[in-house]
């Protein structure tokens, strides 16, 4: 399992195997003596740019790195779960809601029928073929400048078959047994299959509270292509607020220069 400590200890190991203090190691990769401590403690996972840094300048791999074997390009490592779904009166399927409250038993209760079965059903036409599910959104992690998701909002994802098929830059929702994270979490993701055996998993958010971390192949359940977002937050006024102000502060300095041109009774 790729934790924290696994990356640290790898580090670690690639550091003394140089020679180098915390300082000399993280001089030329940009990482401050405390950041480069503090990935070595566990306490934090570098960013997806330092590790990338630290294998282009130490010759060395993101294998290495996450301690992981090479990957092969083949094979049951990149195969996700079948899914378990139910169907309406028409035999369409429904698309599953996952509600905040029941995110912490659908790790195990995805492959149940009678779990899925107890969860709220509805369909949105419009979306084409295939497999559908609707998780809803907490914490603030994948919201930037008001704009993304808000917490509360149902996002409805498309099944992913392949681990393969994840493309970068694109936001998914990984269901996911890894021990440092949340089973269910909604990220802009890299592939990273060939280079680390992993998913790099991004937040739109930019707060250091919510850093990339990896996930392991090997830990990912489900994956899910988020395809439309349901939500009860309106749109920013600001934009048209500024145009109305600025509209009305020239009406004020037309109205000004037009007293000044008139001549005085």
């Amino acid at each position: 399992m790729l934790t924290k400590n696994v990356v640290g200890n790898q580090i670690k190991a690639l550091r003394l195997e140089k020679g180098l203090s915390q300082e000399e190691f993280g001089a030329p990769v940009d990482l401050s003596r405390s950041a480069v401590s503090q990935i070595e403690s566990g306490q934090m996972y570098p960013s997806l740019e330092s590790i990338d840094k630290i294998v282009n300048h130490y010759s060395t791999s993101w294998d290495r790195l996450t301690g992981n074997a090479k990957p092969t390009k083949t094979g049951g490592l990149k195969e996700v779960r079948t899914v378990v779904t139910t169907v309406d009166s028409s035999g369409k399927d429904n698309i599953v809601l996952v509600p905040i409250k029941a995110q912490a038993g659908y790790l195990v209760g995805a492959q149940q029928e009678e779990y899925i079965e107890s969860l709220p059903a509805f369909w949105i036409p419009g979306l084409g073929h295939g497999s559908f599910r609707a998780f809803e959104v907490s914490g603030y992690s994948m919201l930037a400048d008001r704009t993304g998701f808000f917490p509360g909002d149902i996002v409805v994802g498309e099944y992913v078959e392949k681990l393969e098929d994840i493309r970068d830059g694109f936001v998914y929702i990984l269901v996911n047994n890894a021990q440092e994270v949340d089973n269910i979490v909604l990220k802009r993701c890299l592939n990273y299959l060939d280079k680390g055996g992993v998913i790099i998993c991004k937040s739109d958010n930019k707060d250091p509270q919510y850093p990339t971390f990896p996930l392991p192949v090997e830990n990912i359940k489900e994956v899910w292509k988020f395809k439309i977002k349901l939500t009860r937050q309106a749109p920013e006024p600001s934009g048209l607020y500024e145009r109305i102000n600025a509209l009305e502060g020239d009406m004020v300095l037309l109205k000004e220069r037009l007293k000044k041109s008139l001549p005085s009774k």
